[in-house]
């Protein structure tokens, strides 16, 4: 009987890595190499004359070992995958390739194996299949916009540009929109989730594929600018909220997320996120109407406290206008009018006028409802306008002020308005702090200073009875007052005024040795140019 394997054969199979053996066909090992010893855990002495079905436990992943044999004897060949079992009794899994030998008259002698380990690799690729479907479950199940884009025709045009000499390609973005535009219109959507059609589209998925520059208006295209920047950069992720457009033209507001993974990007790749703010948006704006109008309210509020100081303030121009026309009226009325001091009573009538005309002019603007109006203004200039409103307020419950002003102060930007409102209520909640508690001395001192920061700080300090032990965090809370009448909003829309301008605004009792309150207030300045 011819042997399936010569020993030329044989020697120069040795030198092979994969694993080799030689059966007969009844499935005698008639030759082992070292690789298939390595990798099967049996010895040539061992595995030499054994059935090889036998000593390996054979089990095929697909094909049974009839057709297996079958195919093998009607093509010459058969390649698969088999689970083999180990001279240490643990499996692996073999990719192996059988070629059918045969003698001179062409009949079947024996089947050359060669093989080797698939097991990590099939179970690495098991591993990548489980993540994949994991993956496009959460992709598909986000309730936000998940989009896969290719920009692998980007790179030769970030090339070009570099190698014409731009090295800003930020600042060249900029002032290039037109380039971005075009890079734009050569990226791709290549996958999205169902929410992304859902949001963009219009139940067509195949619809939303392609171009990337239709869902991007104008206003937002230096968005995607960055993300290429950031991107080459080696950042991880660029982050914004932005205005994208959907396939009917609609825009709306977006927080908009792009993923620059290390994996993604050498193969063309960037996973983007979508968050639909359109709702957040209206929220936004009804909030920002509501605290409009509570301010509105409170300026009111406040305004009705101060009437009897607002219609004192009126009275005396009012009272000074009636003295100087009868005055007038008299020296016009003599046999010689005295026409100097005619003109002199006329000029302080003016003058009265004016001031009756500052005053309602002062009142309007804190009972107008309309929303914040930030301008660059001087603290100071509004802590005295404040100051008018509580004139008479104070002197009605005996409250000696002190102003302590600091010159040349920076600006600082805010809305005039809701600032002096801020200042009125400080100042009438101190007053009547002390006037409810019968403080013997009722000392007010409104004081303005410069930090050492930068920032403008406004301090309003009472001789009242303080802050209550355990009232300290509740101050600022809405509805909650230690007035009987109170509607307890005064103090958290100062905070809200206060933080919408960027400051800050705390309330504690004085540290300074005396007893009372101390409200500071602090607001960033304004860079003068020098």
């Amino acid at each position: 009987m011819t042997e399936p394997i010569t020993r030329a054969e044989a020697e120069v199979f040795e030198r092979f890595h994969d694993a080799v053996f030689v059966r007969d066909m009844e499935g005698k090992i008639h030759f082992w190499n070292a690789a298939s010893a390595a990798l099967y855990g049996w010895p040539s002495h061992s595995a030499l004359g054994a059935n090889a079905r036998t000593l390996l436990g054979c089990k095929h992943e697909r094909d049974g070992h009839d057709k297996a044999d079958a195919r093998l004897l009607a093509d010459g060949y058969w390649e698969g995958e088999l689970s083999r079992l180990t001279g240490s009794g643990c499996r692996r899994l073999v990719n192996v390739r059988w070629s059918l030998r045969r003698d001179a008259a062409g009949n079947p002698i024996g089947i050359l194996e060669t093989g080797y380990d698939i097991s990590s690799a099939k179970q690495i690729e098991q591993h990548l299949k489980a993540s994949e479907y994991r993956y496009r479950n959460l992709f598909q199940a986000m309730a936000a916009s998940f989009w896969e884009l290719d920009f692998t025709a980007i790179g030769p045009k970030i090339r070009a540009l570099l190698d014409s000499g731009v090295r800003d390609l930020e600042a060249y973005f900029l002032t290039h929109p037109h380039v971005v535009r075009d890079f734009m219109q050569h990226t791709q959507v290549v996958d999205l989730n169902d929410h992304s059609v859902r949001l963009f589209g219009r139940g067509d998925r195949t619809e939303m594929l392609g171009t990337i520059d239709r869902y991007w208006p104008d206003e937002s295209i230096q968005v995607y600018a960055r993300c290429v920047v950031k991107s080459l950069g080696g950042l991880p992720n660029n982050i914004e909220v932005t205005r994208l457009r959907t396939l009917d033209g609609n825009e709306f507001e977006c927080l908009f997320t792009a993923c620059f993974s290390k994996e993604n990007i050498a193969r063309g790749v960037i996973l983007i996120g979508i968050i639909d703010l359109s709702e957040l948006a209206e929220a936004r704006h009804a909030l920002e109407i509501m605290q409009t109008e509570l301010a509105h309210v409170a300026r009111i509020s406040i305004l009705g406290e101060l009437s009897a100081s607002i219609t004192h303030e009126i009275n005396q121009p009012l009272t000074s206008i009636s003295t100087y026309a009868q005055a007038g009226l008299r020296w016009l009325q003599r046999p010689q009018p005295d026409l100097r001091e005619v003109e002199n009573a006329l000029l302080q009538i003016i003058d009265e006028a004016q001031r009756t005309d500052d005053v309602i002019s002062r009142i309007r603007g804190m009972a107008l409802r309309r929303p914040a109006q930030e301008s660059d203004v001087s603290i100071n200039d509004v802590i005295q306008d404040s100051l008018q409103f509580t004139d008479h307020e104070l002197r009605k419950h005996s409250v000696r002020l002190t102003t302590e002003l600091a010159a040349s102060l920076a600006p600082v930007r805010a809305d005039r308005v809701l600032l002096q409102q801020v200042i009125v209520n400080l100042v009438m909640n101190a007053a009547q702090a002390m006037a409810m508690s019968d403080s013997a001395i009722r000392e007010l001192t409104v004081r303005s200073v410069r930090l050492p920061a930068g920032d403008i700080c406004l301090e309003v300090l009472d001789s009242g009875p303080g802050i209550a032990q355990g009232l300290e965090g509740k101050l600022f809370e809405s509805f909650f007052t230690t007035k009987a009448t109170g509607m307890g909003m005064g103090l958290p829309i100062c905070r809200s005024i206060v933080e919408g301008a960027g400051g800050q605004i705390q309330l504690t009792n004085r540290g300074d040795g005396k007893q009372g309150a101390k409200v500071t207030l602090t607001l960033p300045a304004l860079m003068l140019a020098t």
